[in-house]
C-alpha cells in the first residue's frame, strides 16, 4: 500500500477514485481487510426502469472490495480484479444502500473478497471477486507497453 493511501486510510480522509467520486460513493469506514461504503441514489444512476442501474451498484461493490483489499496490500503492490461475481436480490428505487466488504484470503499473487450491499437492513447484493496482487515493477512494465 502506498504511503498516500495508508495516510489518507488512517485520517480517514479517503475519497476514491474519480470515478467513484463520480458516483457519489462514500467511504464511511475502512478496517483491516474490511470497508464500509454507501451510495445515495441519484437520477444519473437510474436505469429505464427508474431503478437504480447495476452497474451503479456493482461499481460500489468493486470499489469497497478494492479499499478493503488495499488495506492489507503489501507496500510495492497494486492489485486490480480478475474476475468477480454479484447476485442481485431486490431492487433499488431510491434512498441509500450501505456496502460491506471483507477479505477472505490474501494470498502472495491473489486475493479472494466478499461484499453485501443492504437497503435498510434488507439484502440488495451478495457479491465475489478474486483480485490480483501486482508489484510496482510489473505495473510499471505494463505501461511501458
Amino acid at each position: 500500500m502506498s504511503a498516500t493511501m495508508r495516510q489518507q486510510l488512517d485520517s480517514g480522509e479517503i475519497k476514491g477514485s474519480p470515478y467513484s467520486q463520480h458516483l457519489g460513493i462514500r467511504y464511511c469506514t475502512v478496517g483491516e481487510g474490511t470497508a464500509h461504503l454507501q451510495l445515495s441514489t441519484a437520477p444519473f444512476t437510474r436505469n429505464f426502469n427508474g431503478v437504480t442501474h447495476g452497474g451503479a451498484l456493482f461499481s460500489l461493490v468493486d470499489a469497497a472490495m478494492g479499499v478493503a483489499l488495499f488495506s492489507r496490500t503489501p507496500d510495492g503492490y497494486s492489485t486490480a480484479t480478475l474476475e468477480s461475481k454479484i447476485n442481485y436480490t431486490r431492487p433499488v428505487h431510491e434512498g441509500t444502500v450501505d456496502c460491506f466488504s471483507e477479505v477472505l484470503h490474501l494470498g502472495s499473487r491473489t486475493a479472494v473478497l466478499e461484499a453485501r450491499i443492504e437497503q435498510d437492513g434488507q439484502l440488495v447484493a451478495k457479491a465475489s471477486a478474486t483480485f490480483a496482487l501486482i508489484t510496482q515493477q510489473d505495473l510499471d512494465r505494463t505501461r511501458a507497453g
